[in-house]
């Protein structure tokens, strides 16, 4: 489980502590970015998820997935805030999945 207070994106969807809904990939969601630090991922119909968060290296912030598979931690590059879609999130999930995996020998 994430950490109380980070937001979940589910659906697509992200729902602010106020109710508003932010959709991955529209405008209002690149805006919510600029100035969020970290968030949860779940791709629809998947119990993968991840656990984005914005790190600065160098001069510039790059944000990373994280998944926990048996008690190991694994992470992945997502990229700068603007190429955060919807469809680059789930293949994340679906790269940390398979990153443990095989690590795992399954």
């Amino acid at each position: 489980m994430p950490y109380a207070g980070t937001p979940w994106i589910r659906q697509g969807q992200l729902i602010t502590d106020g109710g508003k809904r932010i959709v991955v990939g529209s405008s209002a969601w690149f805006v919510w970015l600029q100035t969020a630090t970290s968030f949860c991922y779940q791709p629809d119909n998947s119990a993968d998820r991840l656990t984005a968060r914005k790190e600065k290296r160098g001069h510039q912030f790059y944000w990373y997935g994280y998944a926990k598979n048996a008690a190991k931690l694994h992470n992945v590059y997502l990229g700068k805030s603007e190429q955060l879609t919807r469809v680059r999130l789930d293949q994340a999930c679906a790269r940390l999945g398979d990153k443990a995996m095989r690590e795992s020998g399954y």
